[in-house]
């Protein structure tokens, strides 16, 4: 049990006797004590008051104004509670706090039971303001209630006042984050956009040495594996930090939102103006053959990619190269490669390729026309051409 006064805990005198002993006469020359052992029923007990020198006490005669006590007893109360350290300030700019800890690292309070069920939080406190190294130190215990105020201490008792702290401060760095999700979405469905995540940046700490082979963090492990719709994660900054390495923002989560939509389809008109015949053989001439002037392609992509796509940025084109002599040849057109757009279907046409026609003067300087001839006419051929 313990007990708190309640009433009585300071107590008025009157002392009687000769004059040249009582003016020397101060409070510290007299003791008041109580008898807790003989407490009344309603926790009261008599306050007694005596001088503490023999010589004193026989000299002069005391008068108690209010000579009764009163105390509140209850149960002895104990609990083990972890020692953090909180430090305050800032270091120097480049720096910071990584690691802090006590030694001990846990302390044992004991006092009146509501008292110590008070306590929530014992830490203690240390000033780093402008450190650029690590320190060694002690730092004093404070008990703090569930709102972070501090408790009074009086008939509370502690197995340790202070406590050893080790701060760590090392060099800090910051570097971009980097989201790389792996796996398939389901079929028909692609990420749209650009990845959104908080923070894109994190500010790393360690040995100088070690900063420098750090450029950036990759978390790489966010699966989307047949997913149709969006996918959301938190994850641990520590878990993707090199040995050595330890984040030294108050942030140590990056929250990731991947979105994911359905593709859908455009169909797209080609005119036989829009395509550009490449890789064509100098004094040789391609036309499309056919009463065809216009075709359909159907392209795949995400609304967003559809909605702002033309039929310039497909550039069709048909490859020439292979078509070396004069004659008919089916080919296919190709289409550009863009990010995010795939084509459903192919467009093929047949390509008359002939020789181009030269121009003579004959001996009088007028000029006339006349076709590229030949010992030995060439033959007109169909040939497919080789798509990819």
């Amino acid at each position: 049990m313990v007990y708190e006064i309640v009433q009585g805990k300071t107590v008025d005198i009157k002392i009687e006797g000769r004059r040249s002993v009582i003016e020397k006469l101060t409070a510290d020359d007299f003791m008041a004590s109580a008898d807790l052992s003989e407490l009344s029923i309603t926790n009261s007990v008599q306050i007694t008051v005596d001088a503490v020198s023999a010589s004193v006490r026989k000299e002069i005669s005391i008068s108690i104004v209010d000579s009764m006590m009163k105390v509140d007893i209850e149960e002895r109360g104990e609990q083990k509670l972890p020692i953090s350290v909180v430090t305050i300030g800032e270091t120097q700019q480049g720096y910071a706090v990584v690691s802090a800890a006590a030694t001990p690292n846990m302390v044992t309070i004991t006092g009146a039971a509501s008292k110590v069920e008070d306590i929530k939080t014992v830490r203690v406190e240390i000033d780093v303001e402008g450190l650029n190294t690590s320190i060694s130190t002690r730092g004093k215990l404070i008990l703090l209630d569930a709102d972070g105020e501090v408790v009074d201490t009086d008939k509370i008792v502690t197995n340790y006042t202070t406590v050893s702290v080790k701060v760590s401060i090392q060099k800090t760095k910051e570097v971009p984050i980097i989201i790389e999700p792996v796996g398939e979405v389901a079929d028909g469905y692609s990420i749209a956009g650009n990845i959104e995540y908080q923070p894109t940046t994190v500010l790393i700490a360690g040995d100088e040495e070690n900063l420098r082979t750090v450029k950036e963090i990759v978390i790489n492990d966010i699966d989307v594996t047949d997913a149709d719709k969006n996918v959301e994660a938190t994850v641990d900054i520590n878990n993707y930090l090199p040995e050595d390495i330890v984040v030294a923002d108050k942030t140590q989560e990056v929250a990731v939102k991947i979105n994911i939509e359905k593709l859908i389809e455009k169909t797209l008109t080609i005119r036989q103006a829009d395509i550009q015949f490449i890789e064509s053989m100098e004094g040789m001439e391609y036309d499309i053959s056919g009463n065809e002037t216009h075709y359909e392609v159907t392209v795949v992509g995400l609304k967003a990619d559809l909605d702002k796509l033309t039929v310039q940025m497909l550039e069709p084109t048909i490859d020439v190269s292979s078509f070396v002599n004069q004659g008919t040849y089916q080919a296919v057109v190709s289409f550009k490669e863009l990010d995010g757009i795939k084509y459903n279907n192919e467009i093929k046409m047949n390509v008359v390729v002939t020789k181009a026609e030269s121009t003579t003067e004959d001996s009088s300087g007028n000029g006339t026309s006349e076709s590229t001839t030949t010992t030995e006419k060439e033959s007109t051929t169909t040939t497919e051409a080789i798509t990819d």
